[in-house]
Formats: C-alpha cells, structure tokens, sequence
C-alpha cells in the first residue's frame, strides 16, 4: 500500500478557509461587540416589564404618609408660612427619621410650578435607582465589566418584589433616593480628591436626612478613607460627620406608639434574626424561614469577594455593599420589634443591591480577561429563572396594593370625602385628610389625579352582542358618575384592566379607562373559570366629564380584537342637574 504524504500545513496570512460556523468565522473583536449588545439588551428587560407593569401606581394620588411630608407642607407654604416655621417643617421628626431631602423636593416642584404632582415625585424615585445603576455601570472600569455588573443590578433590582418602592412615591422617594446618595458617596470617595470629598460630603448629608439608615454613611466613609494611600480627607469626613451627625440628633425623639426591642440576649437575637432576614429578602421569595439563612450567605458571599482581593480590586462594590448590610442593621435595631417580623417590600432594595454588588465582587475574582463571559453565562439561566418567579410570585401583592389604594381613590372621588369606602387615603380621614384635601383643592396647589382615564375608541373597534355584562352600582350626583359591575365575553378569558367605559351620545363617544376588580363569584356563578379579572369599578368627577346625555356602554380590549356593548342605561351629566336615566328610557 502506497502512503500518502502528510498535508502541510497551510502558511500564515493564507486564504485556507476556516473552520465552524458564522458566529467562529466572525473577528474576536465582533463577537465580544455583539455580546456586550445583547447582554445590555437582556439587561434592559425587566428594567422595562416592571416600569410598565408599575405604571398604574405612579399616578399623582397622594397617599398615607405624604399627607404630613409633603401635601401639608405645600398647602403652609402657599399660605405664607414663615422661614422659621419652614425650617421647622423640613427638619421635623418623623418615626425616627428627619426626610429633609424630600421635603425640599416637595418645596422646589411649589416653588416651580404652584403644585405638587406625586407623579412626578415617584418618577423621581424609581429615577433615582435607574441611575443607580447607571453610576456603578459608569465607574465599573471596562465596558465588559459595566455590562456584567448591569446585569446582576437589574435582574435583582427590577422585579416585584420591590413592589411597594415602584408604586408608591412615598416609598420610592426616600428607599430608592438614599440608596443612590450612599451609592454617589461611595464612589466619589473612591474617586478621591478635593471635589470627591465635597461630592461626598453632599452626598452623605442627603443620605443622612432622608432615611435614618443614611447615617451609616459616616462610618463607611471614615473607614474607607481611613484605607486609602495617606488617609488623606479623613480628618475633614470625620468634622463634617461630627457636625451633620450632631444637627441630626439635636432635639431628636422617637415616636412613643412604636416600639423597640429590650436591651437584653432575647433582644439582641431578635435584631439579628430581623437584620439577616432583610438581607435574605430578595433570593428568599418572602419566606420568613429561609430568609435569615440567605442573609448569612450574604455575609458569606460578601466576606469572600471581600477576602479575595475585593477591598483593593472592587473597592465601590464592596464598600457599598458593606455600607447596605449596614444599613439594614439599623433599620434592624429601630424595627425589628415594630415589624412583627416581616420584611416590607420598601427593605428589600438593601437586599437586592447588596446581592449584587457581593455576586460581582467574588465572581470577578474568578472573571478571566479572555474569557469575560465564561463566569456569567451558567447563571444567566438562574438570574432569569429567578426574576421571572418573583415576578409571578409578587404579581398578586403588586396587584392587591394598587387595587386598596384606587379603592380608596374612587371612594373620594364618589363622595368627596375620606374614608367612606373599605380602604381609606390616611388613617385619620376625618382630621387629616379630608380637611387637607379640601384645603389643597381650594388653594389650587393640589387636586386629586384622576385614576380613570380618558382613552380613544381603538381602531376596529366593533359592536358585538356577545357581551354578558351586569351594572351593580350605578350613581350620578354633582361630585362623580360612579359605575361598578363586570363584563366578559363567552370562550375568551379575562384579562386586568381589558373592561373600559364607554359614553355614547349621538354625536361623540367617549372611552375611559377603569379599576380592575377582582370578580371570584362571578367566576364560580357562571362556570367560567377564566373570568376572575372581569369586574370594574370606575369613577370620575363630574367637572371632569364632558357634559351631555348618553349611553353607557362597556369596551373589551385586551390587545387583541376589541369589541363593545351599549346597555341600557343612561345618564344626564349636567353639573348639580346631573342624573341618571331609567333602564331603557330614551335619551332626551
């Protein structure tokens, strides 16, 4: 047998055609482009889903808390209330925490514009983490970097669980803002030099006077200058804490219906449970049992990234995940009596974003330069895995919390009037938020935002008499048009939010959006287990509707072939003359 000579290999710079498929035969540096494009499109997924999942709960509804912070603030300013007592109402005490930040925000957006629009506030706060996280991406180092970091942020930081920040201004202005001001302190510390120290020192007061955790920022800061090269801006940071510190608690009390655990191995043990279970929050799902264990592993995680060269090579992510575990100590020693326990979804930000920031400190540890996405890609599946469970786990939680708050809402629109319905604005609606409201509406510095919104009729929309629908409640007097019951549509499930009311006159029709109700009973009265989601609720001022006679009738649209229906009923809106017209009487 003759034997063939072996092939030689083929000379360097030759056109020998190479091996494998599109993506191998693709220059080094594409593909690392194309993989830095897609992980920072995947990034952006759940910062999208839960901003548009939580935008029906950025309404300008002012609600519990905000009633003393902010609207009682605006209404003192528009009637002349002196420096003096300004300076009072910024710095005032309010359960243990001095929210001067945010109370300079209510007074700025007066000061602009003549009004508050809570909104506007809570965009502000949800903001505030957005650009969180595109601080740390900025300061991450390499662009490969930035985009590992961002995904560990956004995957942690925007899903429900965090519900209660992404739908409340109230919450959201103050949980996500002084978690951005440690974050803006932590950094230009890092940065160093004369303008880092001022931007931290800025910093750092406005943690301090927006949430009583803020003040962990001194220690953080003292220690971190302390490990830098001279120590250099340490003896300033130290002056500075002693002054802001001191104001902080000049004249400071708590409030005597909360209360505190005793100074005592039970009460030490008690704090530790609460402060673990804040920071297992996020992995543990809202479960009380295995929260504390994923807290120590926390600790865990955070020691080894820190151990592993973290205090020298991730020196941002290891300071400020170490200023929020510390944070959550002190929410700890002032809650964990008053808390029964619980974690509230407004703690769970410290949790997410110490998570993320130790995952990045001990994965970059094992991260190779050449091979910047070996670490992150096997748990890739794990963070999309998980944030998609806890968005079905907290569906519901999200849901419930939007629903009592627009209860309470169209009560007062129906009524004009506090807590007259089964959920309430304040807890005190007689000498709180009634009054205040009246006086707000009466000076023009706030109204009540709508929660029912004018929408147009959707292209296609056709007339279909297939709609089973039933009025429970229909009433018009000279302060709303209130209309209550459900509507579906036979072999088509219902889906939140699809039921809108329509007004028809013969010559306009107008849409609008209302409150989706939850409708159990007619479920299991018809045999239709996929109508759970269809009952509503809408109301809407009088002076906020067009005037007229007209039908009401109901609109189906869940994104997909939209129909309606015109009942029998009608209505007279006409100011103090409004009315409603009996079942099947004509129009006028």
């Amino acid at each position: 047998m003759t034997t063939l000579p072996a092939a030689a290999p083929a000379p360097a710079g030759s056109l020998a055609p190479r091996r494998g498929g599109p993506w191998a035969r693709l220059p080094a540096a594409w593909r690392q482009r194309l993989v830095l494009i897609g992980l920072t499109l995947l990034a952006l997924v759940p910062l999208a889903y839960v901003l548009e999942r939580s935008a029906p709960g950025r309404l300008n509804i002012v609600y519990w808390d905000e009633f003393d912070t902010a609207l009682r603030l605006v209404v003192n300013l528009h009637e002349g209330q002196p420096v003096g007592a300004l300076l009072t109402d910024l710095f005032a005490i309010n359960n243990e925490h001095r929210m001067v930040t945010s109370r300079l925000l209510f007074a700025v957006l007066y000061w602009t514009t003549g009004k508050i629009d809570f909104g506007v506030v809570g965009g502000i706060g949800v903001g505030s983490l957005v650009a969180l996280v595109g601080l740390l991406a900025a300061t991450a180092g390499t662009a490969g970097r930035a985009v590992r970091l961002t995904v560990l942020l956004t995957f942690l930081l925007f899903q429900l669980e965090h519900y209660e920040n992404f739908l409340w201004s109230g919450a959201s202005i103050d949980h996500f803002s002084v978690v951005f001001f440690l974050g803006t302190a932590v950094v230009a510390l890092t940065r160093g030099g004369t303008a880092g120290l001022v931007a931290a020192g800025i910093a750092g007061t406005a943690a301090t006077y927006t949430l009583a955790h803020g003040l962990i920022i001194w220690p953080l800061g003292a220690l971190l200058l302390f490990l830098a090269p001279g120590r250099r801006g340490l003896l300033p940071w130290l002056a500075l804490a002693v002054v802001v510190v001191g104001t902080y608690f000049t004249g400071f009390k708590v409030n005597p219906s909360h209360s505190f655990v005793t100074f005592t191995a039970e009460g030490v043990l008690q704090v530790l449970h609460y402060w673990l279970s804040i920071l297992g929050a996020v992995p543990a799902l809202d479960s009380q049992r295995w929260a504390p264990w994923l807290g120590a592993g926390l600790l865990a995680v955070f020691g080894y990234g820190a151990a592993r060269g973290g205090l020298r090579r991730e020196r941002i992510a290891v300071f400020l995940a170490l200023g929020l575990i510390g944070a959550a100590g002190i929410i700890a020693v002032g809650r964990a009596a008053e808390s029964g326990a619980q974690v509230f979804s407004r703690y769970y930000v410290l949790s997410g974003t110490a998570w993320a920031l130790a995952l990045f400190a001990a994965l970059e540890r094992h991260t190779h330069p050449r091979r910047p996405w070996q670490v992150l890609a096997p748990l890739l599946p794990a963070l999309i895995a998980f944030n998609a469970t806890a968005n079905r786990e907290f569906d519901d939680e999200t849901s419930d919390w939007i629903e009592c708050r627009n209860l309470a809402v169209l009560a007062y629109e129906q009524r004009g009037v506090d807590g007259k319905g089964s959920f309430s604005l304040h807890p005190h609606p007689e000498t709180v938020s009634t009054p205040l409201l009246a006086r707000a509406d009466q000076l023009g510095v706030y109204r009540m935002g709508a929660i029912c919104l004018a929408e147009t009729l959707p292209r296609g929309a056709r007339e279909a008499g297939t709609i089973q629908f039933y009025v429970d409640e229909m009433v018009v007097n000279d302060i709303a048009l209130t209309v209550r019951g459900w509507a579906a549509t036979p072999g088509r499930r219902a889906t939140r939010g699809a039921v809108h009311l329509v007004l028809r006159s013969d010559t306009a029709t107008h849409v609008y959006s209302a409150i989706p109700m939850r409708r159990p009973d007619v479920a299991a009265a018809l045999r239709q287990p996929t109508w759970k989601d269809a009952g509503f609720h809408f109301a809407r001022r009088i002076d906020r509707l067009p005037p007229g006679t007209y039908r009401i009738g109901f609109l189906l649209d869940d994104g997909r072939d939209p129909v309606f229906v015109l009942s029998a009923h009608g209505v007279v809106l006409d100011g103090p003359r409004s009315r409603t017209l009996p079942a099947g009487e004509p129009a006028p």
